[in-house]
């Protein structure tokens, strides 16, 4: 329903609303109890109101804040019928005037919304409850990862991507969080301009540019390139393995393990133990985990990115010659920190981007050219 509720909202250019879990609880427990005492009604248990309610459930209100609350009900039949429901529930409301002030109102920038089934009015129903909410000044990135089955560009239920990483770097800040089950996500950020980063299992990288200002924005991931390679794994042992050809995904999972790429644009992640991590050539993503880890650039290499890097821990290895470096001093000078992260470029060709290192300091410790 949140798509719905956003879609409608984009219409007439009010800013996107975020899921808040507070206000989701509040809406929950709210329908609950309608559900529960056969009443429909904004006052709840003991006599509540809505914004005591959101209160209860934890969504602090501060600053400048406001709150609304929608309930619709509707008679539903098997678990089949309940996303037709909802979305003639939807359109119940935005029929509405007064809910559809509260759904439209650009001043809300949160919300919650609470789908329950039970008995009502001798009816099977299906009860929703809206909680709207807004504190203080921040402001959200927020959106939704799907594969877009149908074509339609619109997220249906069963599309969702959950899992997946969302890396939101910027000089004004730099975030990451993931997609939800339900594949939404959403971060209180600073304004400014941000690269937004989209990765995880069985699809390919994804990168966006985006600009933050004084109201919500809205960047959803749709149907993202699939990886077409294969996935490699290795054991509890220490395991040697070779990416194909093709875009591979290549786990280490336990032991000290050795991981090469390929070619093609490969996702290399050493899992536990101390890896040695070998790009190769092509667009590589590569994760060492847990444990002292090596990363290992010679050749010709594209924009290899090293997810997880620390200071102190792992080991970043230039073959100096094939890069077009001679010295550590010489390779630092080819790198600069970009959006909190130390992005190198060879003059040989090819770019190392090392992320969350806000200084090039920390990698003299850790910064071998052989």
């Amino acid at each position: 329903m949140l798509e719905l509720v956003n879609a409608a909202r984009a219409k007439v250019g009010s800013q996107p609303l975020a899921f808040n879990l507070n206000l989701n609880q509040a809406a929950e427990d709210h329908s609950q109890w309608m559900l529960a005492t056969d009443e429909f009604s904004h006052t709840g248990a003991g006599g509540s109101q809505p914004d005591q309610r959101m209160s209860a459930a934890g969504y602090g209100f501060s600053g400048f804040w406001n709150w609304g609350e929608n309930i619709v009900w509707r008679s539903v039949g098997d678990p089949s019928s309940y996303q037709g429901a909802v979305g003639a529930m939807h359109t119940q409301l935005m029929n509405s005037y007064y809910h559809r002030l509260n759904i439209l109102d650009d001043g809300f920038r949160e919300i919650g919304i609470g789908f329950e089934v039970g008995s009502y009015g001798g009816y099977k129903a299906g009860m929703i409850t809206q909680d709207f909410g807004r504190s203080g000044t921040g402001v959200f990135l927020t959106g939704v990862a799907f594969d877009d089955r149908d074509g339609d560009r619109f997220y249906d239920p069963g599309e969702e991507l959950g899992g997946l990483s969302v890396s939101i770097r910027g000089s004004a800040g730099a975030y990451t969080t993931t997609t939800m089950d339900s594949g939404g996500y959403q971060y209180k950020v600073a304004a400014g301009s941000y690269t937004v980063t989209f990765s995880g299992e069985g699809i390919a990288t994804s990168t966006h540019q985006v600009t933050v200002g004084g109201k919500n924005v809205k960047l959803d991931l749709i149907d993202p390139n699939r990886l077409s390679g294969n996935l490699i794994e290795g054991t509890s042992a220490d395991n040697k393995l070779l990416g194909t050809s093709s875009a591979d995904t290549i786990q280490g999972n336990g032991g000290n393990d050795i991981l090469y790429g390929s070619a093609a644009d490969d996702v290399l992640d050493g899992g536990t133990g101390r890896d040695k991590l070998v790009g190769q050539t092509g667009a590589d993503q590569l994760t060492g985990g847990l444990g002292s880890d090596r990363f290992i650039f010679a050749g010709r290499i594209g924009t290899d990115t090293v997810t997880d890097f620390q200071d102190d821990v792992d080991t970043i290895r230039l073959r100096g010659a094939s890069l077009g470096v001679t010295s550590q001093a010489d390779a630092l000078s080819h790198a600069q920190v970009t959006n909190g992260d130390a992005v190198f470029t060879f003059d040989a060709g090819g770019v190392i981007i090392v992320e969350n290192v806000s200084s090039l300091r920390a990698l003299q410790n850790d910064l071998l050219v052989v």
